[in-house]
């Protein structure tokens, strides 16, 4: 028992089992023996060769015993290697009949036992189907199985052996010989023996064998099927040989096709076609839309539900005429007459592609007015042939090949973008541009250049310029294009700092942000400060900036043991130095007092155990109240997305810096309320004068705006 578990355990087959009964008592019968495979089915391949084997028995002569004699030759018919493929052995790789095939059909269901009484036999079969995963089958075609019926077989009289021949009454010539038998009464209403209980024959007389000869074919069998084509079946047995005679030759089975009728086949809706027009645009109208059915075939029952649907439409209250915006000519586009609450649309100028959009809304009065058009929707020619220059890169790079000219884009759009921008959906136009190409760059065979990073990051900045701000205003209409670009700049950083070797350090200066990217190894960091001293061509407006950021070294850690702590963290630092303007967060009496600057680890930290420390220099003189904000994104509420006071604590240093102690990384930022009795300019760092004039207590909730 110890050595057959240890066998089990290890997978493979399991020993054979005893060989069963013999099925015939004579004329030659079969034994069977079986084992079973022991491995689970991702080790198959332990389990090679056969899981049943036979081996004939019984092979003495059954004289007397014809009905043995023919059931017993016909199993070995069937059995028969050479007449039925699906016996051969299951090929290497193949399952066991006891494992599930992911490949093979599903096995047939097991034969009609071939005894009604005692002890008979049963097969089924299956097909080998290939898959797309897998290129064989495993496991045996055919199977066996012995069956048993519920019912006592009658015992019918058998002889017992025969007794010694006698001697020859002649020595020569023609004699003959006796015996004797005697025969074993019947039981369970069983027949009585047949046949003499003596036998005499001819001495010296050379007996000739005798062939194996074909019982009659049995009737057929009904149809597979009571539709459609299915197939029928009969056999026949096999009567001898005896006396050295040859097996039967031929097929013990025959199938033919059969048609009983047609199936019924049911009727099948077709998708429904579009909905009609309206039958009136307002005051409530009726649309129709109508579907065909395909069928019923050959007494198949029809499709059910509806043919046609018919819905309201239109049902908003006809616009009365002081609800209607006149035709106007603005712009240097006419705009046909439109309800309130409707937008109407015009192809933009021969130089852009897209449409001009412009509402009809109502005033409180509830006269109809036209709001001022926008262009967001236009997209100027030159965006958007690189637009589609671009697509076409990122589509080659996808599958994976090299493609050319990729730096002669980057530096087309940043020589576009110098020259400005003249719509909104230019701005939009250009995220997508640089989204892609950040794809391009990710490419492991890509390496972007020098320049080709230098132009990215000037295209950033000429997104942010002054002249950008109202089309900045309108873009946001469309969605949260601000939150796109802080993602756009996360993976940029990403990008770029995986491509960077160890122990390099990148910066890019401009007139509109500073972008800082450092690569170091988690062993070798230090404290990291930005700005870096000792940077060259620092513009004015970040040389004189106040604006830092301080990032622990504890920040960097894996959490991994300090043997394997062997990777590297990239840190990029983005001044913006106007998007706050652009973001107008001026609400009330409260006005962003400070740049944005945003903080970026690859890869993320898990936590911070160390605070991020951001010191801001004040745009406006005379506030209270500085409030330290990050930007959130689990916010969706806004289309600007929203900025966040939670996770950072404000550290007023003086009445001109406040430093963020911050346990995230995000886009920080400086909240402030304007001093309500402070009167003359309010001026912005760089010269804008966002309000002039003298500010009262009763002017303490007035709405500021850039």
């Amino acid at each position: 028992l110890f050595l057959l578990a240890v066998f089990v355990s290890a997978g493979g087959w399991s020993v054979w089992g005893h060989w069963g009964q013999c099925s015939s008592e004579c004329g030659g019968g079969i034994q069977t023996r079986a084992r079973t495979c022991q491995s689970p089915p991702e080790e198959s391949f332990l389990c090679e060769g056969i899981v049943e084997e036979g081996r004939p028995c019984n092979s003495q002569s059954c004289t007397g015993k014809g009905r043995h004699l023919s059931r017993s030759q016909s199993l070995r018919s069937v059995d028969n290697p050479k007449r039925d493929d699906t016996d051969k052995p299951p090929r290497s790789g193949q399952q066991s009949p006891q494992e599930e095939s992911t490949s093979g059909e599903e096995w047939s269901s097991w034969s009609v036992c071939s005894a009604t009484c005692g002890e008979g036999w049963q097969s089924r079969t299956r097909f080998c189907v290939s898959s797309s995963y897998s290129t064989h089958c495993s496991g045996p075609l055919r199977e066996q199985r012995p069956c048993n019926t519920s019912a006592i077989c009658p015992v019918h009289g058998t002889w017992d052996e025969w007794s010694p021949w006698s001697l020859c009454s002649s020595t020569c010539g023609r004699g003959y010989r006796a015996r004797t038998r005697t025969c074993s009464p019947p039981q369970f209403e069983g027949k009585p023996c047949d046949g003499p209980e003596k036998q005499t024959k001819f001495c010296n007389i050379a007996v000739c064998p005798v062939d194996g000869v074909w019982n009659e074919w049995s009737s057929w069998s009904s149809c597979s099927t009571t539709c459609s084509n299915g197939t029928m079946q009969r056999t026949r047995e096999c009567n001898g040989p005896s006396y050295g005679g040859s097996e039967c030759r031929g097929e013990w089975l025959e199938t033919v096709d059969c048609f009983l009728r047609d199936c019924p086949v049911d009727g099948k809706w077709q998708p429904w076609s579009l909905w009609s027009g309206c039958s009136k645009t307002c005051g409530g109208g009726m649309q129709q839309r109508n579907r065909v059915c395909y069928g019923p075939f050959f007494e198949g029952q029809d499709c059910p539900g509806e043919r046609q649907q018919i819905r309201h439409c239109n049902e908003k209250r006809c616009p009365a005429p002081h609800e209607i915006c006149d035709e106007d000519n603005f712009s240097k586009v006419v705009w046909k007459m439109t309800p309130a609450g409707d937008t109407a649309a015009v192809q933009c100028d021969s130089n852009a592609i897209g449409v001009i959009l412009r509402r009809c809304s109502l005033d409180e009065e509830g006269i109809a007015y036209w709001e001022n058009p926008t262009y967001m929707k236009c997209i100027s020619n030159d965006y958007r042939n690189i637009q589609t220059l671009t697509r076409e890169h990122l589509s080659k790079a996808q599958r994976g090949l090299v493609g050319d000219g990729v730096s002669e884009v980057m530096n087309k759009l940043r020589m576009t973008s110098d020259d400005g921008t003249s719509y909104s959906g230019d701005l939009l136009a250009i995220l997508d541009v640089l989204k892609n190409m950040t794809e391009i760059f990710r490419r492991a065979y890509y390496s972007p250049t020098s320049a080709d990073m230098r132009n990215f990051v000037q295209t950033v900045s000429n997104l942010l310029m002054e002249e950008n701000r109202d089309r900045w205003e309108e873009a946001q209409l469309l969605g949260s294009n601000i939150k796109e670009l802080f993602r756009l700049m996360e993976d940029f950083v990403d990008v770029i700092g995986l491509r960077m070797k160890e122990f390099r350090d990148m910066y890019e200066v401009t007139d509109n942000l500073v972008l800082s990217i450092h690569k170091r190894p988690v062993m070798d960091q230090a404290d990291f400060n930005f700005p870096m001293k000792g940077w060259r061509g620092m513009v004015d407006w970040a040389r004189n900036s106040e604006d830092r950021v301080s990032i622990p070294k504890n920040i960097l850690s894996t959490g991994k043991p300090e043997a394997d702590d062997d990777s590297t963290f990239v840190t990029g630092v983005v001044l913006y130095r106007n998007l706050g303007s652009i973001l107008s967060l001026q609400r009330n009496n409260t006005i962003l007092n400070s740049k944005l600057l945003s903080v970026t680890i690859k890869p993320l930290p898990a936590s911070l155990s160390t605070p991020v420390v951001v010191e801001f220099s004040h745009l406006h003189n005379g506030t209270t109240n500085q409030t330290c904000i990050s930007w959130d994104e689990s916010d969706s509420s806004s289309l600007l997305g929203s900025w966040s006071a939670r996770g950072c604590r404000a550290v007023l240093v003086d009445s001109f810096r406040t430093k963020c102690v911050c346990d995230r990384l995000s886009t920080f930022a400086i909240l402030a309320r304007l001093n309500p009795d402070m009167t003359g300019y309010i001026m912005s760092f760089d010269g804008h004068r966002i309000f002039e004039g003298c500010l009262g207590p009763q002017h303490a909730d007035l709405t500021l705006t850039p």
